[in-house]
């Protein structure tokens, strides 16, 4: 994370290893340390805790398959399932208290790591906006809104406004 103290850190990695991070580094355009410290700051903050987690790695492609697959009542209660357990247990985990702002970190974390979609967030007077922008189409669009608010009301007890799309999703909730 930038502006964070830094250290000096030594050690010894495998030569293919290291050729295959100066070819990522050159085509990312960016330092050998800065993609080294990217690396570490993602096992840090995320990999370590889905590890210990139990998650599981599947493609977008996969999951929108999957999603395809369901009627919309199927849908819709996988959706509740998923966002009533998975993250108020994911946040009680990794950050020990059920807050806004550690729900902000996880839905940040969510959206970054697991490539469900782009997203932005904006705070203004006690509101918290995401919008998100994906390519699962209207049914990954319901099944981010209703895991999104189930979440939400699960965590903070709180309900959410949303506006759907085929490709985006806005969600709107007091922190």
């Amino acid at each position: 994370m930038s502006g964070n103290k830094t250290s000096t850190f030594t050690f010894r990695i495998d030569s293919e290893y290291e050729r295959i991070l100066r070819q990522e580094a050159h085509e990312k355009k960016v330092t050998v340390n800065a993609l080294a410290n990217k690396i570490f700051g993602d096992y840090v903050e995320w990999h370590r805790y889905m590890e210990r987690f139990g998650t599981i790695v599947l493609s977008r492609n996969a999951f929108k398959t999957i999603l395809d697959a369901l009627d919309e009542k199927s849908l819709v209660r996988l959706a509740a399932d998923v966002g009533e357990k998975a993250p108020r247990e994911f946040i009680l985990f990794k950050w020990k208290v059920l807050a806004a702002d550690n729900v902000v970190k996880f839905i940040k974390m969510y959206f970054d790591h697991c490539g469900y979609g782009a997203h932005d967030e904006s705070r203004t007077g006690g509101t918290v906006t995401f919008s998100i922008h994906h390519d699962l189409g209207q049914k990954g669009s319901v099944f981010l809104k209703t895991f999104l608010e189930t979440m939400i009301k699960s965590t903070l007890g709180r309900s959410c406004n949303s506006t759907v799309t085929e490709s985006s999703l806005v969600l709107v909730f007091r922190e």
